[in-house]
């Protein structure tokens, strides 16, 4: 029934991707996005509040079943921002906005919870609650908490939360669905080596910080490999280093900038220390001081069994088994959906497509990924919000 209908759809939900994707706005900037957002739901006959943590849009859909207790609610999430990049895709429809580029597909992915809702509000006969959030600065993995902090599960609960992301690299329309760690943590890392500057041709009178940072990244590295557990996943990288006015001058200060990605709360924990350990130690050998700040940005993405499970089942259901990778690799990448994911149940997945990997000039988002996605997250709503019907159709699939 879904494809039938969507085939009727196909053209208006093209013209709104190309749309979005010629006018990309970056985190916690995108108005015009969240105003379309908000009035195609209102449209639909949706309950709408926006600017919720900042341009934040929800929108609310009630099943028009009939529930065997307390309606149960499913929440679908999508975001709404682009990159602050130039887009060399060659697209007919390429971003109109100089340095602004829908790089990772999240105009797609507005889209693609769009036609689930826009499917779902002519076909209500669900039961309980379908809970459409489109979050915004995903970018920036601070859009999740502002829309939290703005009381969004208390203005709208949920009893389980999913999410979508496209995938370079896995085959193009297969699913691919992480068991446990779905993506990393991520912290950033601010360091400020500080020592008495000198004249570089005599490095006895003063401390050499340039030398101390270098110290300190190299020790880090090393034993960073001994104290992680090998099947762990664990990475520091710095990607920036300041410092210095002259070639022949040692600096006073040195300035590093990085970031911690695990996939494990345990590796986290160990490398955090081992950071501060590893300081300590560069401090007594180079004369330096070092101030270290580690600031948690994302936690852990963990996917709930019971909800991978569902995505896996419903995965199944639109496409075949043999479309469907389960217990997929889990990326380093890291995502704010795990704020959704450390307060209700969750799962989050991938859905597969050819080129380059998002955040390159040349991506491009593939639209045959709106049909897919869209299918699921109906399903999803249709079988868990069934859990509590009246002697539903699709009882014993969801169960």
């Amino acid at each position: 029934m879904f494809q039938s209908w969507y085939s009727s759809h196909r053209a208006a939900t093209l013209a709104l991707l190309a749309d979005l994707h010629q006018h990309p706005e970056v985190g916690f900037e995108e108005q015009r996005t969240a105003d379309i957002v908000a009035n195609t739901l209102r449209k639909l006959g949706l309950e709408v509040e926006d600017g919720i943590g900042g341009t934040g849009v929800v929108g609310r859909l009630v099943g028009q079943g009939r529930a065997n207790g307390p309606p149960r609610r499913i929440g679908i999430r999508a975001e709404l921002d682009a990159l602050p990049m130039q887009e060399d895709s060659g697209l007919a429809y390429s971003s109109l906005s100089s340095g602004r580029f829908h790089g990772c597909g999240h105009d797609g992915h507005t889209v693609t919870a769009l036609t689930a809702a826009s499917y779902l509000a002519a076909h209500p006969d669900f039961t309980g609650e379908a809970i459409f959030i489109f979050q915004p600065a995903e970018e920036l993995l601070r859009g999740a908490r502002a829309m939290l902090e703005d009381g969004l599960f208390d203005r709208f609960p949920c009893d389980e939360i999913y999410a979508l992301h496209n995938l370079p690299g896995l085959d193009a329309g297969h699913i691919g669905v992480p068991d446990g760690a779905v993506m990393a943590s991520a912290d950033d890392i601010d360091i400020t080596i500080s020592g008495a500057g000198t004249h570089g041709s005599a490095p006895h009178t003063g401390a050499d910080t340039v030398l101390a940072s270098g110290s300190f990244m190299t020790l880090l590295q090393q034993a960073a490999t001994r104290v992680t557990d090998s099947r762990a996943a664990a990475v520091i990288s710095f990607g920036k280093i300041t410092g210095g006015t002259a070639r022949n001058v040692l600096p006073q200060t040195v300035r590093l900038e990085g970031t911690m990605r695990c996939g494990q709360q345990a590796a986290r924990d160990r490398l955090a220390k081992l950071m501060h350990d590893t300081a300590r130690a560069v401090e007594a050998i180079h004369g330096v001081m070092i101030d270290l700040q580690i600031t948690p940005v994302a936690p852990v993405a963990m996917n709930a069994p019971t909800c991978r499970d569902a995505v896996v089942a419903s995965a199944k259901h639109v496409l075949g088994a043999d479309k469907v990778v389960d217990r997929a690799q889990h990326l380093m990448a890291s995502e704010d959906f795990a704020e959704f994911q450390a307060r209700i149940p969750g799962a989050y997945f991938f859905v597969g497509q050819d080129g380059p990997y998002p955040h390159h000039p040349g991506y491009r988002f593939d639209p045959d990924i709106i049909p897919i996605g869209a299918a699921i997250f109906v399903d999803l709503i249709e079988t868990r919000t069934a859990l509590n019907s009246v002697a539903p159709s699709n009882l014993q699939e969801a169960l």
